[in-house]
């Protein structure tokens, strides 16, 4: 057999037939209009485009994390990283006055959630 008559093994699975947006929907509008729409797309993290698409079809725009929230999930798991070096640290030596690090940071994470 020659290299010609060899058929090539397919790797991986078949690649999937992807729906293409190539239709395309002129919308006009004012400069406040226009802000809105940008503001409300920001506020839950697509493009303006994205966000028209999704309100068209759907309805509604599933609301996703805000910026702020992002932020408050960032400072909480760098606190949860925080207090398991604590953790780790009172039981490798066995430190009693941890406990009050441990507790301190305990209390500013229910400030984080209970102040909102």
């Amino acid at each position: 057999m020659d290299d010609s008559t060899k058929k090539k093994k397919q790797k991986g699975r078949p690649p999937k037939e992807a729906d293409k947006l190539s239709r395309s929907i002129n919308l006009k509008l004012t400069v406040a209009d226009y802000e809105t729409v940008q503001k409300k797309a920001e506020k839950v993290g697509l493009t303006a485009t994205q966000y028209a698409r999704e309100i068209t079809l759907k309805g509604g725009v599933k609301s996703r994390f805000t910026v702020e929230e992002l932020n408050l999930i960032r400072q909480l798991s760098g606190e949860a990283n925080n207090l398991n070096q604590l953790a780790k640290r009172a039981n490798q030596a066995g430190f009693t006055h941890v406990g009050n690090e441990i507790f301190a940071i305990i209390e500013w994470i229910k400030a984080l959630f209970y102040d909102r």
